[in-house]
């Protein structure tokens, strides 16, 4: 159980998760997605893979809130970026502002090696409700982020690239830290961005239930891994994980021929409907729209700093 837990309406209660709680988990996230957003997008694999990271304890870092059996609201803060969810038909009960210092508590309270304590949640930026409570308890806006899809009849232009450069899937075993180390070192450009452990990014890669080998691409200059796009198949979207380019070898093409092969690999698995997001620290949205992807969606990370370094 938790320490001095905040106070939750009568009749509820509180438990931490275990990983035999990822299907219940799952399902209320899928159901507040319908209702807030229209579709739902989160699956088993994607909680599956968050709760495996090395250091994530769903005893500790996950709580659960119950009305007798159902399961009615959710939380976790695994770092700096907390997730949390109230069952549409539980909302209005007080549960969000008691999730809301539950992450707050144990963001505060949680092993980091981080020098300030900080946490926030990224949300719809038409969910009015959330935004509200979130501004009300003193976040502000750090980032702005949007979901892109192509459309169905477009597709990107192909792309010459250098002589000395390929594009292909990655040799399981041999370059996984090398693609890693790409994303790792190209993500770590973005301003607040906090690095992320190799084990851990396995954990939401290459070690998901369900990873496809064929879907994470790598463009090759010699020997060397200097681009990677990882791809998921969601049952009813392909969709582009993580794109990333080394630095020196940006300005050829690189990123949109990963791009262009990802959707098209996409595309042959029965998954007309491709997308990915970026968001406003990475600047690669004038990237995706130049070749006809459109935004379906704005969300917007709010932030709360607990405790200065």
């Amino acid at each position: 159980m938790h320490d001095a837990m905040p106070r939750f309406p009568s009749g509820l209660s509180t438990t931490g998760a275990t990983m035999g709680d990822i299907a219940e988990v799952t399902q209320l996230l899928r159901t507040s997605e319908v209702f807030d957003h229209g579709e739902a997008e989160i699956t088993f694999e994607d909680v599956h893979g968050d709760w495996s990271r090395p250091g994530f304890d769903p005893a500790e870092d996950v709580l659960l809130v119950r009305d007798r059996d159902a399961l009615v609201a959710f939380a976790e803060v695994p770092g700096w970026r907390a997730e949390a969810t109230v069952h549409p038909s539980a909302r209005g009960r007080g549960i969000g502002s008691a999730l809301l210092a539950w992450t707050e508590h144990r963001a505060m309270t949680r092993p980091t090696d981080h020098e300030e304590r900080r946490v926030g949640q990224t949300i719809q930026d038409s969910n009015a409700a959330a935004i509200a409570l979130l501004t009300a308890h003193g976040y502000e806006v750090r980032h702005t982020s949007w979901v892109l899809r192509l459309p169905d009849d477009v597709t990107i232009r192909d792309v010459q690239l250098p002589d000395d450069v390929t594009i292909r899937p990655f040799r399981p075993g041999i370059e996984d830290r090398s693609a890693y180390q790409v994303i790792e070192d190209a993500f770590n450009e973005w301003p607040t961005r906090l690095p992320t452990t190799y084990e851990a990014w396995r954990a939401t890669s290459v070690e998901r239930r369900d990873f496809d080998e064929r879907l994470l691409l790598v463009a090759v200059h010699g020997t060397e891994v200097v681009g990677v796009a990882f791809c998921i198949p969601y049952p009813e979207e392909g969709w582009v994980q993580q794109l990333a380019v080394r630095a020196d070898h940006r300005g050829k093409g690189i990123a949109k021929a990963l791009l262009r092969r990802s959707f098209e690999d996409l595309r042959s698995l029965g998954l007309p409907a491709v997308g990915l997001n970026t968001d406003s620290r990475t600047g690669a949205l004038g990237l995706y729209t130049s070749v006809g992807m459109v935004v379906r969606a704005t969300y917007v990370h709010y932030s709360k700093l607990l405790a200065p370094s």
